[in-house]
């Protein structure tokens, strides 16, 4: 009963936040992105490694990329120390309304990206509400019924798929968006 309360509070607070943003959506396929955001879960060391190997492989293809992993968790794991592309967060990061309360969450989402990843779990709500108020191009994410509004494009993979495959999945999609104009 509570979690239904809790639940209904946070679908507030994030249609709420929905309806302020005025973003000016743009497709962008892999090759046209320039600048890349992933939202990531970090409870895992392997989570954070397979974040670390596409961030270097998005790198070498001349992209800029910024992630920010969350942790389910009060406090971060030591393997989560901040880098020049990597920031992290916790539940404690946010205020009882959602909005974010660190300032490495607020530099995060007030940064402006051709593409956004959200690779979480739909169950991280902290994450969904960071989407919602990114004013990303392009937003990319699993898909869930909950969340359509959320996103440009949904990848149709479940919770219970390993992180490594929506990495490959997102990027392989990513891949087939073709947008070039000199390529025709």
């Amino acid at each position: 009963m509570i979690r239904k309360i809790k639940d209904s509070i946070r679908h507030w607070f994030l249609g709420k936040a929905l309806k302020k943003l005025r973003r000016t959506k743009k497709t962008f396929g892999y090759k046209q992105a320039g600048n890349i955001g992933i939202l990531y879960d970090v409870s895992t060391e392997d989570n954070f490694r397979q974040i670390t190997a596409l961030v270097k492989e998005l790198q070498n293809d001349k992209k800029k990329v910024k992630t920010l992993g969350f942790v389910d968790n009060k406090n971060l794991p030591e393997y989560c120390f901040p880098q020049l592309s990597f920031e992290f967060c916790t539940p404690n990061s946010f205020a009882w309304n959602q909005k974010p309360l660190d300032k490495n969450v607020k530099d995060f989402i007030n940064a402006h990206y051709d593409v956004l990843i959200d690779f979480t779990p739909s169950e991280f709500f902290h994450v969904k509400f960071l989407n919602a108020l990114s004013d990303a191009s392009f937003k990319v994410g699993r898909f869930h019924e909950k969340y359509i509004e959320l996103y440009d494009l949904m990848i149709q993979i479940d919770d219970t798929t390993p992180q490594e495959e929506a990495i490959k999945q997102t990027i392989h999609y990513l891949k087939m968006i073709n947008n070039d104009q000199s390529d025709e």
